[in-house]
Protein backbone atom coordinates (compact mmCIF):
# COMPACT_ATOMS: atom_id res chain seq x y z
CA UNK A 1 0.00 0.00 0.00
CA UNK A 2 0.99 3.59 -0.48
CA UNK A 3 0.35 6.41 1.80
CA UNK A 4 -2.29 7.78 -1.10
CA UNK A 5 -4.18 4.72 -0.85
CA UNK A 6 -4.19 4.83 2.95
CA UNK A 7 -5.60 8.43 3.28
CA UNK A 8 -8.30 7.43 0.30
CA UNK A 9 -9.31 4.51 3.11
CA UNK A 10 -9.34 7.35 6.22
CA UNK A 11 -10.95 10.01 3.65
CA UNK A 12 -14.12 7.54 2.51
CA UNK A 13 -14.72 7.55 6.33
CA UNK A 14 -17.87 9.26 6.38
CA UNK A 15 -17.93 11.57 9.27
CA UNK A 16 -14.11 12.86 7.82
CA UNK A 17 -15.59 13.41 4.68
CA UNK A 18 -18.67 15.10 5.82
CA UNK A 19 -16.38 17.17 7.66
CA UNK A 20 -14.44 18.59 4.12
CA UNK A 21 -17.02 19.15 2.45
CA UNK A 22 -19.98 19.77 4.74
CA UNK A 23 -22.63 16.94 4.56
CA UNK A 24 -22.67 13.05 3.81
CA UNK A 25 -25.21 13.33 1.43
CA UNK A 26 -22.85 13.29 -1.59
CA UNK A 27 -21.83 11.07 -4.24
CA UNK A 28 -18.02 10.82 -3.73
CA UNK A 29 -15.95 9.12 -6.92
CA UNK A 30 -11.86 8.32 -6.45
CA UNK A 31 -9.79 9.10 -9.60
CA UNK A 32 -13.03 10.12 -11.81
CA UNK A 33 -11.77 11.12 -15.41
CA UNK A 34 -12.98 14.58 -16.69
CA UNK A 35 -12.48 17.44 -19.35
CA UNK A 36 -12.83 20.62 -20.90
CA UNK A 37 -11.81 22.61 -23.71
CA UNK A 38 -9.47 25.11 -22.55
CA UNK A 39 -9.32 28.89 -24.69
CA UNK A 40 -6.16 30.93 -25.56
CA UNK A 41 -4.80 32.89 -28.05
CA UNK A 42 -1.50 32.50 -29.54
CA UNK A 43 0.46 35.08 -28.35
CA UNK A 44 3.01 34.92 -31.33
CA UNK A 45 0.61 35.83 -33.97
CA UNK A 46 -1.26 39.01 -33.60
CA UNK A 47 -4.73 39.39 -34.70
CA UNK A 48 -5.12 35.21 -34.57
CA UNK A 49 -8.31 33.45 -33.34
CA UNK A 50 -8.43 32.08 -30.09
CA UNK A 51 -7.67 28.01 -30.31
CA UNK A 52 -8.94 25.66 -28.21
CA UNK A 53 -7.42 22.75 -26.70
CA UNK A 54 -8.51 19.38 -24.73
CA UNK A 55 -7.53 19.58 -21.20
CA UNK A 56 -7.62 15.94 -19.53
CA UNK A 57 -7.56 15.71 -15.45
CA UNK A 58 -8.48 13.30 -12.92
CA UNK A 59 -8.94 14.90 -9.97
CA UNK A 60 -8.17 12.44 -6.82
CA UNK A 61 -11.77 12.68 -5.34
CA UNK A 62 -14.98 14.70 -7.18
CA UNK A 63 -18.14 15.38 -4.74
CA UNK A 64 -21.35 15.23 -6.24
CA UNK A 65 -24.28 17.44 -4.38
CA UNK A 66 -27.60 16.22 -6.36
CA UNK A 67 -29.60 17.57 -4.26
CA UNK A 68 -27.75 21.52 -5.03
CA UNK A 69 -28.40 21.05 -8.48
CA UNK A 70 -25.35 18.76 -8.92
CA UNK A 71 -22.75 21.21 -8.06
CA UNK A 72 -19.33 19.17 -7.90
CA UNK A 73 -16.50 19.56 -6.15
CA UNK A 74 -12.76 18.48 -6.83
CA UNK A 75 -10.21 17.80 -4.17
CA UNK A 76 -6.58 17.25 -4.53
CA UNK A 77 -4.81 14.86 -2.13
CA UNK A 78 -1.30 15.81 -1.52
CA UNK A 79 1.39 13.30 -0.02
CA UNK A 80 4.97 14.08 1.76
CA UNK A 81 6.90 11.38 -0.11
CA UNK A 82 7.27 13.33 -3.78
CA UNK A 83 6.07 17.13 -2.54
CA UNK A 84 6.17 19.41 -5.59
CA UNK A 85 4.00 22.88 -4.97
CA UNK A 86 4.27 23.98 -8.36
CA UNK A 87 2.88 20.79 -10.03
CA UNK A 88 0.27 20.83 -7.18
CA UNK A 89 -0.66 24.23 -7.51
CA UNK A 90 -0.76 23.65 -11.89
CA UNK A 91 -3.08 20.55 -11.34
CA UNK A 92 -5.33 22.47 -9.06
CA UNK A 93 -5.74 25.64 -11.66
CA UNK A 94 -6.77 23.08 -14.36
CA UNK A 95 -9.29 21.78 -12.16
CA UNK A 96 -10.95 25.39 -10.87
CA UNK A 97 -11.43 25.96 -14.66
CA UNK A 98 -13.99 23.08 -14.52
CA UNK A 99 -14.99 23.02 -11.04
CA UNK A 100 -15.78 26.23 -9.04
CA UNK A 101 -14.76 24.48 -5.73
CA UNK A 102 -11.56 22.98 -6.02
CA UNK A 103 -9.71 22.41 -2.59
CA UNK A 104 -6.93 20.61 -1.93
CA UNK A 105 -5.39 18.58 1.07
CA UNK A 106 -1.94 18.82 1.75
CA UNK A 107 0.65 17.25 4.74
CA UNK A 108 0.69 19.39 7.82
CA UNK A 109 4.19 19.76 7.70
CA UNK A 110 3.80 21.62 4.66
CA UNK A 111 1.19 24.13 6.04
CA UNK A 112 3.30 26.99 5.18
CA UNK A 113 2.25 26.81 1.49
CA UNK A 114 -1.64 27.29 2.07
CA UNK A 115 -1.43 30.90 2.23
CA UNK A 116 -0.05 30.69 -1.40
CA UNK A 117 -3.05 28.11 -2.19
CA UNK A 118 -5.37 30.14 -0.05
CA UNK A 119 -4.40 33.29 -2.51
CA UNK A 120 -5.19 31.61 -5.51
CA UNK A 121 -8.48 30.67 -4.16
CA UNK A 122 -8.03 27.31 -2.82
CA UNK A 123 -9.79 25.70 0.38
CA UNK A 124 -6.81 24.15 2.43
CA UNK A 125 -7.00 21.45 4.93
CA UNK A 126 -4.00 19.83 6.42
CA UNK A 127 -3.62 16.19 7.07
CA UNK A 128 -1.58 14.33 9.20
CA UNK A 129 -1.09 10.83 10.43
CA UNK A 130 1.19 7.81 11.90
CA UNK A 131 1.73 5.49 9.63
CA UNK A 132 1.62 1.77 11.12
CA UNK A 133 4.81 -0.11 9.60
CA UNK A 134 4.88 -4.01 9.60
CA UNK A 135 7.76 -5.97 9.96
CA UNK A 136 8.44 -8.55 7.32
CA UNK A 137 10.77 -10.00 9.59
CA UNK A 138 8.67 -10.55 12.55
CA UNK A 139 5.26 -9.39 11.88
CA UNK A 140 5.25 -6.50 14.56
CA UNK A 141 3.76 -3.92 13.83
CA UNK A 142 5.14 -0.20 14.59
CA UNK A 143 3.73 3.39 14.43
CA UNK A 144 5.81 6.40 13.69
CA UNK A 145 5.05 9.73 12.19
CA UNK A 146 6.64 11.05 8.50
CA UNK A 147 7.64 8.63 5.65
CA UNK A 148 10.50 7.29 6.88
CA UNK A 149 10.22 3.53 7.72
CA UNK A 150 10.99 2.62 11.49
CA UNK A 151 13.42 0.14 13.06
CA UNK A 152 11.08 -2.77 14.32
CA UNK A 153 10.28 -2.34 17.68
CA UNK A 154 10.33 -5.74 18.49
CA UNK A 155 13.07 -6.15 21.17
CA UNK A 156 14.53 -9.67 19.71
CA UNK A 157 14.17 -7.98 16.12
CA UNK A 158 15.42 -5.09 15.63
CA UNK A 159 15.45 -4.93 11.84
CA UNK A 160 15.61 -1.70 10.66
CA UNK A 161 16.21 -2.80 6.90
CA UNK A 162 14.38 -0.32 4.76
CA UNK A 163 13.00 -3.29 2.45
CA UNK A 164 11.93 -4.91 5.27
CA UNK A 165 9.13 -2.53 6.22
CA UNK A 166 4.95 -2.50 4.62
CA UNK A 167 2.71 0.25 4.69
CA UNK A 168 -0.20 -1.42 6.41
CA UNK A 169 -2.28 1.10 7.68
CA UNK A 170 -3.04 4.82 9.52
CA UNK A 171 -3.88 5.84 12.96
CA UNK A 172 -4.26 9.38 15.02
CA UNK A 173 -5.25 10.61 11.93
CA UNK A 174 -6.91 14.44 11.34
CA UNK A 175 -7.49 16.51 8.41
CA UNK A 176 -8.40 20.40 9.52
CA UNK A 177 -8.93 23.20 7.48
CA UNK A 178 -6.18 25.72 7.31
Amino acid sequence: MTIDDELFVELFKPQRLAKIVGTLKAKVQFEEPTYYFGHYEDSERAFSPPKSELVKMTPDITVTFSRKKNIRVAIELENDIKWDFGESLRQLKKYKAKFRDTRVIIPEEYKRFAPIYKNEGFRVYLWKAKRKWQCLKCGTITEKEGPIQPQCKNEDCKNKNRNEFRLVGLQDTEILEA
